[in-house]
């Protein structure tokens, strides 16, 4: 499958079009491939290049993946514009997860994310834990609750360079 994609990003004093073409490729079963190409072009004349690669492999309830994330700006305007626009921005890793129905009403998957990251020529450990829950309430009302945590150590000083948290929600309601 091939999709084209467009997206609008706005700060208070710049505005992107983002726009590229995502492939899926289900090669077997349970083995797939995505791959996505991100064009951006920025009101303070800045563009950027983004990819986005995934290998994927299901073992019944279990699956293990391979990720590698791309980023690129012609110029780095973080301080003048605000926004993240390193020239080189790179991270791979490797995921292991497992999905499942705990009980008839909560199906749940938790994944951990293993590998590094260059920014800039400096590379760092990358690590991810996920963890999300979706319960159904009724054949038209469903509701997820998801919870991650990243974190990448400085390989110099042993400290949490960069890292984040965070707990999301969604509620749905089919019509």
């Amino acid at each position: 499958m091939y999709f084209l994609s467009f997206s609008l990003f706005v700060t208070p004093s710049v505005t992107a079009w983002r726009f590229g073409p995502d492939l899926y490729w289900q090669i077997d079963r349970d083995t797939s491939l995505f791959s996505s190409l991100r064009l951006g072009n920025y009101s303070d004349r800045n563009f950027e290049i983004q990819s986005f690669s995934r290998l994927e492999r299901k073992f019944g309830q279990f699956s293990v993946a391979a990720n590698l994330f791309n980023w690129s700006y012609d110029r780095n305007l973080e301080r003048t514009s605000g926004y993240f626009s390193p020239p080189d921005f790179l991270v791979y890793n490797a995921e292991v997860a497992w999905e499942g129905q705990v009980f008839d009403f909560l199906r749940c998957r938790l994944s951990a994310n293993l590998g590094q990251q260059r920014l800039n020529g400096e590379f760092d450990y990358a690590n991810t834990y996920q963890s999300r829950c979706t319960a159904k309430f009724s054949p038209s009302i469903e509701a997820d609750l998801g919870y991650s945590l990243s974190n990448v150590r400085n390989q110099d000083t042993g400290g949490t360079a960069y890292g984040g948290n965070s707990l999301t929600g969604q509620l749905r309601v089919k019509f």
